[in-house]
């Protein structure tokens, strides 16, 4: 009769067992400067509200290479007598994860600060401004 009432018992336990996962979500999420490292192209750039244009026969504006090293380079392409050309400025750089801003800084000392307006997994959205000057770079990945 016990032997009945275990094996009788066991799938409902079973049953019981299987029920939706309780468990939290521990999963961590990724940090600004986890999800920034890699080649970001540039394919929108704003100055002050305005809009600048791709121009022929450059594909985009450039690109940043953020680097896992904490150095970021920032490659600018533009015009000159009808070829494209690519400027290189080299900074390293530090997140600050608590105000969304990236700053960087030149062998110069030259120091920009970058307001990530927003972060996914394929865009990025930074935000430079330097007096009345506010530079807007769109970036997908």
């Amino acid at each position: 009769m016990k032997r009945k009432l275990f094996l009788g018992a066991l799938p409902l336990f079973m049953l019981l067992s299987c029920g939706e996962d309780r468990d939290d979500d521990n999963s961590q999420q990724n940090t600004i400067n986890q999800q920034i490292i890699g080649t970001w192209t540039i394919v929108k750039k704003e100055s002050n509200g305005n809009t600048i244009q791709v121009s022929s026969p450059c594909p985009n504006l450039g690109n940043f290479v953020f680097g896992t090293d904490k150095k970021l380079a920032e490659n600018h392409r533009s015009v000159v007598n009808n070829n494209c050309v690519t400027d290189t400025d080299n900074y390293t750089y530090s997140v600050d994860e608590n105000n969304k801003k990236i700053t960087t800084k030149n062998t110069q000392n030259d120091i920009l600060i970058y307001v990530v307006a927003s972060l996914s997994e394929n865009e990025l959205v930074l935000v430079n401004t330097e007096g009345s000057d506010t530079t807007k770079y769109t970036f997908n990945k």
